[in-house]
């Protein structure tokens, strides 16, 4: 594996009630927050141990130098650009390629249970598909990774974010399109109380934190 593929993490600034709202109207905005900044934390210790560049795509409700002081060193900073999630995608990847890396490794910041080996899967399924997809149990996908030679930015074009519906008509214009997909394991993002409680039952992590507690 070269030297030139980058993790490109999107991130929000954690201010409460602009962060996990969803999760935040079930155990306080201040708490969600909180945990939101520990799911960054955790994902991005998860990404450096894989020994890819890591990069963060900052939401541009913040400046560069706010996520600096947050995240410190260590890792590479943009900003999303576009107008909707999809255009954001799109612009990472465009970003990410112009700036030398030959393979792009896109997440959400929503899944701090993700393993390094399914990050490292993602890596190598590009040498054999176009696009590599991690679907996510809500109907989206928490990850997406392609090399510059094979990168699609239709495949982000006209997609009902935020529904249940984004995989089934992502992997139909890819169909369309002829390109090769490989699919990862499915996995659950963290947006509600009740997917807290999973993914902390099933990993351990954020047991020690009462997520009825606001703070």
């Amino acid at each position: 594996m070269n030297n030139k593929t980058a993790i490109v993490v999107m991130v929000k600034y954690p201010r409460a009630g602009s962060v996990k709202t969803r999760l935040g109207r079930q155990i306080g905005m201040k708490k969600a927050s909180e945990l939101y900044r520990g799911f960054v934390r955790t994902l991005l210790a998860t990404c450096r141990s894989t020994g890819f560049d890591v990069v963060i795509s900052c939401h541009p409700d913040h400046l560069v130098s706010d996520y600096q002081e947050w995240l410190g060193n260590g890792v590479g900073f943009m900003i999303q650009k576009g107008a909707d999630l999809g255009h954001k995608m799109q612009d990472a990847f465009e970003q990410s390629f112009a700036l030398g890396f030959d393979r792009v490794i896109l997440m959400g910041s929503d899944l701090p249970h993700l393993p390094g080996a399914v990050i490292e899967a993602a890596a190598q399924k590009t040498g054999a598909c176009d696009v590599v997809i991690g679907p996510a149990l809500d109907g989206g996908y928490y990850l997406v990774a392609m090399t510059k030679d094979h990168f699609f930015p239709d495949m982000f074009d006209d997609i009902p974010w935020s529904t249940a519906n984004v995989l089934d008509i992502t992997l139909e214009k890819l169909a369309a399109a002829r390109r090769r997909v490989c699919l990862l394991k499915a996995m659950r993002d963290i947006d509600t109380l009740a997917d807290l409680t999973a993914v902390s039952a099933g990993t351990g992590l954020f047991v020690k934190s009462d997520p009825r507690e606001t703070g």
